[in-house]
C-alpha cells in the first residue's frame, strides 16, 4: 500500500482552546486523514512575549527540517489577523523558499480583517502582502470574509473552505424545559469583537424574565464593575475559561446559545452550540447568515444592539416549542456543514498542489 501524502498544518497548538485550535482538531480528526498524513507544528503557545517568540522560532526551525528531511510538499497555514498574521506570512514565505507549496487558510471575520487593514503601516503591509503572494491556495472560512479580504486590495483568487467540526457527541437534542432556561455565552471579555459588552448591557433587560439564567464563559476578564454585578446577581454566572469537559457539561445543559460578537469568520462556537442542539440568538455578521437562516435554524440580530439581543433571548425563554424546533434545525444543518463538502474541496486542493 503506498505511503499517504504528508501534509504539514501549522497554527496554534491543537489542544488548546479557541476557535483556530477547534478548527484544526477537527480537520485532524476528519476523513481527510485516511487518505493524508498529517504532521503538526504549532506556532503559537504562552502568553509571555519571550516565550511566545522562543516558541515561533522554534516552529520555523521545525518547519525547516520538515522539509528539508522531504517529509511532503504542502504546508496548511492557519491564520487570523494581528499577531498571527505576521508570523504566518513568515511561516508562508519560508515555506515557499524551501520549495514546498502553501495553503494559507484565513480564519478572521469580515469586521477583524476590515480594522486590521484600516491600521496598517507601509512595512507591515509589505510583508502581509508577500505572505499572502507566497500562498499557492489562499483561503477563507466564509464568502463575507473572502469579500473582505478583496476589498482590502488582496488580489490573488481566493478560495471559501468553512471549518470542520471537531469530534462532538451528543445523544439527542436537548430537552423540553418549561422551567429555568440556562443562556450560554463563550466569548468571554478578551476579545471585544465577541461582543461581551452588547450581552453586558442587554443583561437588565434579559433578567427581568426570572426564568433566564445566563452562563458567562470564556477568555479574559470582566471588568470590575461588571464583576461586582455579576457576583451580586444569582441568575448570572462567570465561570472564565472552561476546558473542553467544563464546555461540553454546559453545552449540554443549556437550552439557549447566545453570541453577540461584531465581526466572525464561521465560528467554532457557534457550530459546536449548533451540534448540541441548542436554539441560537446570534448577530447577523461574517459567515454567521451563512450557516443560520434567521427564524429556522435559529434568530438573527443586528450587531451592537442590545435591546434586539434581549428581545430574542426573551423571546426563547418564553417559548419551549420554538427552543425545540430550532434547535433540532441547528443540529441537522451542523450536520450538513459537516465533513463531506469540506473535505472534498481540501482534497481537490491538496491533490492540485501534491
Amino acid at each position: 500500500m503506498p505511503e499517504r501524502p504528508r501534509v504539514l498544518q501549522m497554527g496554534p497548538d491543537p489542544a488548546l482552546g479557541g476557535g483556530m485550535a477547534a478548527a484544526m482538531r477537527g480537520l485532524l480528526a476528519s476523513p481527510l486523514a485516511e487518505h493524508y498524513r498529517f504532521d503538526v507544528v504549532p506556532t503559537y503557545r504562552g502568553s509571555r512575549p519571550l516565550s511566545r517568540l522562543w516558541f515561533f522560532c522554534r516552529s520555523l526551525v521545525l518547519l525547516a527540517a520538515w522539509a528539508l528531511r522531504g517529509r511532503g510538499r504542502i504546508v496548511h497555514i492557519h491564520a487570523t489577523v494581528r499577531g498571527s498574521s505576521y508570523r504566518k506570512a513568515v511561516c508562508a514565505l519560508l515555506a515557499k523558499g524551501l520549495q514546498r507549496r502553501v495553503v494559507l487558510h484565513i480564519h478572521s471575520g469580515p469586521g477583524d480583517v476590515e480594522t486590521f487593514r484600516a491600521r496598517l503601516g507601509w512595512p507591515a503591509l509589505a510583508l502581509l502582502r508577500a505572505g499572502l503572494a507566497a500562498a499557492d491556495s489562499l483561503l477563507a472560512v466564509s464568502e463575507a470574509s473572502a469579500s473582505a479580504l478583496r476589498r482590502a486590495g488582496v488580489g490573488a483568487p481566493i478560495g471559501v473552505v468553512p471549518n470542520l467540526l471537531p469530534p462532538v457527541l451528543v445523544e439527542g437534542s436537548q430537552p423540553t424545559s418549561t422551567g429555568e432556561v440556562e443562556v450560554a455565552y463563550l466569548g468571554g471579555f478578551a476579545n471585544p469583537v465577541k461582543g461581551a459588552d452588547v450581552l453586558v448591557a442587554a443583561l437588565p433587560r434579559l433578567l427581568e424574565d426570572e426564568r433566564l439564567k445566563v452562563t458567562m464563559a470564556g477568555p479574559g476578564e470582566p471588568p470590575p464593575k461588571v464583576a461586582a454585578s455579576i457576583a451580586g446577581e444569582p441568575a448570572l454566572t462567570w465561570t472564565g475559561w472552561l476546558d473542553d469537559e467544563a464546555k461540553d457539561s454546559l453545552l449540554r445543559r443549556a437550552q439557549v446559545f447566545v453570541m453577540p460578537s461584531l465581526s466572525e469568520g464561521l465560528p467554532m462556537a457557534l457550530m459546536e452550540a449548533m451540534a448540541y442542539g441548542l436554539a441560537i440568538v446570534a448577530t447577523e455578521v461574517g459567515g454567521i447568515p451563512e450557516a443560520i437562516e434567521s427564524g429556522s435554524e435559529g434568530l438573527l440580530v443586528p450587531p451592537g444592539d442590545p435591546e434586539a439581543l434581549a428581545a430574542a433571548v426573551r423571546r426563547l425563554g418564553a417559548d419551549a416549542e420554538l427552543r425545540d424546533r430550532l434547535g433540532a434545525a441547528a443540529s441537522a444543518r451542523a450536520e450538513r456543514l459537516d465533513d463531506v463538502a469540506v473535505v472534498e474541496r481540501l482534497d481537490a486542493i491538496y491533490v492540485s498542489l501534491g
